[in-house]
């Protein structure tokens, strides 16, 4: 580009004076030798002469992108006189031209450049070829030899005689010096090996000696955990069986014409009763935590509801104290969770028991807040504070201690065995978090705990049978040895409006089931020669029987869960437990229903039932009740009536299960005794007897849904 600038420089202090003058002179053959000339300049493409008399080209003009143009003025001076203007002359120089001598040029260095750093790599590669890397391939080999095996082969690299010792001289001396480091540990090994081989025998005598002892430890530990069980199941009904008889006579003697001195006197009996019966409880439910039987079952639950319940059950115990019950509860908070809803239920309970117990006319606040919240998830403090006896400072450390009281003066005045907070800690403990307290002697005590529970979506959940939802009258057979216990049953059964048969022993009670077909089977489980849980297996394996399908519940006071699991193994639908309460009772004859379907005209929902609900709950909260159930029967109940058609058992249980729970606690006794029947029959499998059901299911899933409706528009 300088060059093409000196070029056009040249052209203007060289060339333009001459060509001024021809155009003057009006020379044109000379003009022409002078523009060819300009176009025979390097890169000169093409000049273009203007003038008034001349319009000359010389060359081949190109696009304005590939040229660069320069235009000089012509003007001519006559001695003194201005300049005249002549005209213009247009050199155009070809900048393309330029650039493909550029890219020629570079191409050409590139290429040798190429040729020459090519030559390089090979050379360098050849030399490090020879002085590192087949030096790197031997000692390659050389590990590869030893990893065989070879220990005793030296490594040697191929160098020429005289050559310097270098870093690679250096990683082989070190290699080498490793193969001879690992040849003398294999040989101390091996001489070690010998030397032990010789206590080998001694050492295995030990251990053989060592394990035996262990394992007769391990059999007297399980034989004395065994004895344990035994024991706690023994005592269990030995309590519990007198005591069944104590509370259910004094529970029958409630309803005779008794003296005001009298019943106070019976009053005092029955609580007397149920002190040593909640001391039975607490402790079982210690040494089931002891023994690690005890299982946070997650389940879905209303808070509030579970809430509402603890503090209903309570609150008779409140007003004989003079206390106020007070709930206090986040409005964050959410209505379903998914958590171990039982522990909260007995961790609750056990805390507001305490507080009423220790607080005389005063106050307990049930206060439960919400500390934060993680995606599905909401933190819960849960805090019981009262302004009671409170406990002293001294005692606060061991007050979680089992069998651990304020002081003597407060067991002799109050009761318990001072296990109650016990088995709050250590089931507060298994959902993850610590009880802590905080008190003061003569203000009161706040115990509280946190826990994370996961949100739940809200779930179907059967109303609890109320006074007035009792089955209608049935034929029960009660198989006790115990005479008290079977006065007590009957008493209580008889006073429902049931028609009761009795036996004391289980070959009594397989007769009586062989020859008369019963609505309810109570069962005691410890019974001399057949004991029930056998009884149950013959019953229910009876194919031919009248009762093989019959609902039987356990009637005993084992209650562990191991226990418990295998009356339910052997055919039982629940277990009622000793001493008898008639609310257990009832709640068991609520799911029995006579064997006869209805007849035309029966109501397919108990008025009687429906009234108490109206006036416990409210007429808004009962349609609620009424739309949910219809809601359910519509949904749950095509989905049983499909399980049904598949034979789809569990299907057809589960879904049986819970329609017939809803249906009874709202009065629909008919449906309710159908679903059971349907349960038995899918729980045992019968083919038949299920689709038996079918179109009689159909037929009063209708029409139940049919006085739903009505009973909604006559609220």
């Amino acid at each position: 580009m300088q060059g093409i600038a000196s070029r056009l420089e040249l052209i203007r202090s060289g060339y333009l004076a001459s060509i001024e003058r021809s155009l003057w002179d009006l020379n044109q053959a000379q003009l022409d030798v002078q523009l060819r000339g300009l176009v025979d300049f390097p890169d000169i493409a093409w000049v273009h002469l203007r003038s008034a008399d001349f319009d000359l080209l010389q060359g081949q003009p190109l696009p304005a992108e590939a040229a660069r143009i320069e235009r000089f003025a012509l003007s001519y001076r006559l001695d003194q006189a201005q300049p005249r203007a002549l005209g213009e002359l247009e050199v155009g120089v070809d900048v393309a031209a330029v650039h493909r001598r550029l890219y020629a040029s570079g191409l050409t260095s590139l290429l040798w450049m190429a040729l020459f750093i090519c030559g390089l790599a090979i050379t360098l590669s050849w030399v490090f070829h020879r002085l590192v890397t087949r030096h790197l391939l031997a000692m390659a080999a050389f590990s590869r030899r030893l990893a065989g095996g070879e220990w005793q082969t030296s490594l040697r690299l191929e160098k020429g005689h005289g050559a310097a010792e270098d870093e690679i001289d250096a990683v082989a001396h070190a290699l080498d010096e490793m193969r001879q480091a690992i040849v003398e540990d294999m040989q101390r090994r091996e001489a070690d090996h010998l030397a032990l081989q010789d206590k080998k025998d001694e050492l295995q005598k030990m251990v053989e000696q060592r394990t035996a002892s262990l394992y007769r430890a391990k059999e007297e530990a399980e034989a004395a955990n065994l004895a344990k069980s035994r024991f706690l199941a023994t005592m269990s009904h030995e309590l519990r069986t007198p005591l069944n008889g104590i509370l259910g006579m004094a529970e029958l003697l409630g309803e005779a014409p008794l003296g005001e001195l009298e019943r106070r006197r019976l009053q005092a009996l029955h609580k007397a009763g149920d002190g040593l019966l909640a001391l039975i409880d607490d402790l079982l439910d210690f040494a089931k935590l002891e023994e690690g039987e005890a299982r946070a079952e997650s389940v879905v639950f209303s808070l509030r509801q579970l809430l509402e319940d603890v503090l209903t059950l309570l609150e008779p115990r409140a007003q004989a104290n003079a206390t106020q019950l007070v709930e206090c509860l986040d409005g964050g908070l959410g209505d379903y969770f998914e958590g171990p809803e039982q522990f909260l239920r007995q961790v609750l309970t056990n805390l507001l028991a305490n507080a009423i117990k220790f607080t005389r006319a005063g106050r307990v606040q049930l206060r439960v807040q919400l500390l934060g919240q993680e995606s599905a998830r909401q933190c819960l403090r849960i805090e019981v504070q009262d302004n009671g006896i409170g406990i002293p400072e001294a005692m606060q450390a061991r007050i979680f201690e089992r069998f651990v009281q304020a002081d003597e003066q407060v067991a002799r005045r109050y009761g318990g065995a001072g296990l109650g907070l016990a088995i709050c800690k250590r089931l507060v403990q298994s959902m993850g978090s610590e009880i802590r307290l905080h008190s003061r002697e003569g203000q009161g005590s706040r115990f509280w705990f946190d826990v994370w529970l996961r949100q739940a979506p809200p779930m179907e959940r059967a109303c609890p049978v109320s006074e007035a939802a009792v089955a209608a009258s049935g034929h029960v057979l009660v198989v006790e040895d115990v005479e008290l216990n079977r006065e007590v049953a009957q008493g209580l059964l008889e006073r429902e409006g049931h028609r009761v048969s009795l036996a004391e022993d289980g070959e009594q009670a397989l007769g009586q089931t062989r020859a008369t077909a019963f609505d309810l089977v109570l069962l005691d489980v410890q019974l001399p020669g057949l004991d029930g849980v056998e009884l149950c297996r013959r019953i229910r394996q009876d194919s031919q029987g009248l009762n093989r399908h019959t609902p039987i519940f356990a009637f005993t006071a084992s209650l562990q869960p191991a226990m418990v699991q295998r009356y339910l193994d052997a055919g039982m639908l629940g277990v009622i437990a000793k001493p008898i309460q008639l609310s257990a009772l009832r709640q068991a004859l609520a799911g029995v229903a006579p064997r006869e379907m209805p007849v035309a005209g029966e109501a397919l929902l108990d008025p009687r039932v429906l009234r108490a609900h109206r006036e416990a709950l409210g007429a808004g909260k009962l349609a609620q009740l009424l739309r949910l159930l219809q809601g359910s029967l519509e949904q749950q109940g095509a989905l049983l009536l499909a399980a049904l058609q598949a034979l789809d058992y569990p299907e057809i249980a589960g879904t049986a299960h819970r329609l017939a729970s809803a249906s009874e606690s709202l009065g629909g006794r008919p449906l309710a005794a159908l679903l059971r029947q349907l349960e038995v029959a899918a729980g045992a499998q019968v083919q038949a007897q299920c689709l038996d059901q079918l179109a009689p299911l159909r037929q009063l899933l209708g029409a139940t849904q049919q006085a739903l409706s009505q009973a909604l528009t006559e609220l």
